[in-house]
């Protein structure tokens, strides 16, 4: 199963969804967004996918993302390059109140500067944990 990044991401920034654009044949990302006047977008290209197949302890995946946006501003012609690791873990179970199937994950982001073409990994220049649970309707 492959899941729509583009569907994903547009549910994450609280965008229409025909402001988002998934490839997923060259695996990339784009999205435009218009704020009180200004225009924002980016694409993002999954430079490295990394995927942990299932077993009994649960599944997951690793994915480096190269993030190309505006610098905006009086360099707005200009380009920055920001690269992003994105882990997730999934594991199954069951609802303690309802007994239903559920999944949970742990999405950890962290966000890293590109000097010269080379993204500085070691680095992060920010980190963000999410806990999700996905249950059925």
């Amino acid at each position: 199963a492959i899941s729509d990044r583009g569907k994903e991401l547009s549910s994450r920034l609280a965008l229409s969804r025909e402001y988002t654009k998934w490839s997923p044949g060259d695996n990339s990302i784009a999205y435009s967004q218009r704020e009180s006047g200004d225009a924002s977008s980016a694409d993002l290209t999954i430079v490295r996918r990394k995927i942990e197949p299932p077993s009994d302890a649960g599944f997951g995946s690793d994915e480096v993302y190269r993030i190309e946006s505006s610098a905006g501003g009086i360099f707005a012609g200009q380009s920055i390059y920001r690269a992003a690791k994105v882990r997730r873990r999934y594991r199954r179970g069951f609802d303690e109140a309802s007994g239903r199937r559920i999944i949970d994950c742990i999405e950890i982001v962290t966000t890293h500067r590109v000097l010269d073409g080379v993204a500085q990994i070691e680095l992060p220049t920010s980190t963000c944990k999410s806990r999700l649970r996905f249950t059925q309707l």
